[in-house]
């Protein structure tokens, strides 16, 4: 998150972006799930007193700061950025670790 997203004369608009980042992070860290339905991605914002309609989600998510982190929404499914490719912002993590594991190994030999 950058601060210039938090510049916003809208307090609600602010609290918009620090739930979706925060969402987001804990999505990338494996500690949320990937999928999230509309109903169930509003349900999260009305959690934290966000009550957003469909419709004006649809239209958030089309301008900034939204759209850095909300991609599209298809078939009645959130599509965070990054999850265009089908691979699941954990996988790539689990990767990581995986090749930053084998060099410790390696280089302990």
């Amino acid at each position: 998150m950058f601060l210039f997203e938090l510049d916003s004369p809208d307090p609600d608009t602010v609290k918009l972006v620090a739930v979706v980042n925060q969402l987001k992070d804990s999505i990338n860290k494996g500690q949320e799930k990937a999928d999230w339905t509309e109903e169930e991605f509003l349900s999260y914002l009305s959690d934290f007193g966000l009550n957003l309609s469909i419709d004006s989600l649809y239209d958030m998510i089309k301008k900034p700061p939204l759209n850095k982190v909300i991609s599209n929404i298809q078939a009645g499914n959130v599509i965070f950025v990054g999850q265009e490719s089908g691979v699941k912002p954990n996988q790539d993590q689990q990767q990581s670790q995986q090749v930053v594991n084998n060099m410790a190994h390696d280089a302990m030999k």
